[in-house]
C-alpha cells in the first residue's frame, strides 16, 4: 500500500476538480463514492491495482497490517488482489474517488 499526500507546492490549491485532474493524469478514470459517517466496508479484491482518493472527510484504509489515515487530497494505492478495509472516521460522511489500474501502472 502506497500513500501519497496532497502537496500544495507540487499539486496547487486543493479542489475536487484539481484532484480529478491529478487522477486522470495518472491514467485513472475514477468514479465518485460517498460513504456515510462511521461506515466500515471491505470492497472485493480485484486483479488490478486500486486507488482511493479522498475529496472530503476522514478515512482510514487498512491493507493487511498497514494502515493510513487519509484526509482531503490524499491518495492510497492498494495492490492488486488485496482487500482494503475502509473506515470513515468521525461524525461526518466522506466522499472519495475510486479507480483501477492495469498491473503495469503506476
Amino acid at each position: 500500500m502506497r500513500v501519497e499526500r496532497w502537496d500544495v507546492r507540487r499539486d496547487g490549491a486543493f479542489s475536487e476538480a484539481a484532484l480529478l485532474y491529478k487522477l486522470r493524469a495518472l491514467g485513472c478514470e475514477p468514479i465518485a463514492r460517498a460513504y456515510p459517517a462511521q461506515a466500515i466496508t471491505s470492497p472485493q479484491p480485484d486483479r488490478r491495482q486500486r486507488l482511493h482518493a479522498v475529496v472530503s472527510g476522514l478515512m482510514k484504509v487498512t491493507v493487511n497490517h498497514d494502515a493510513a489515515i487519509l484526509s482531503a487530497g490524499d491518495l492510497v494505492f492498494v495492490p492488486a488482489d488485496a482487500t482494503p478495509r475502509i473506515e470513515i472516521l468521525g461524525p461526518v460522511s466522506a466522499t472519495c474517488f475510486e479507480g483501477w489500474f492495469d498491473l503495469a501502472t503506476p
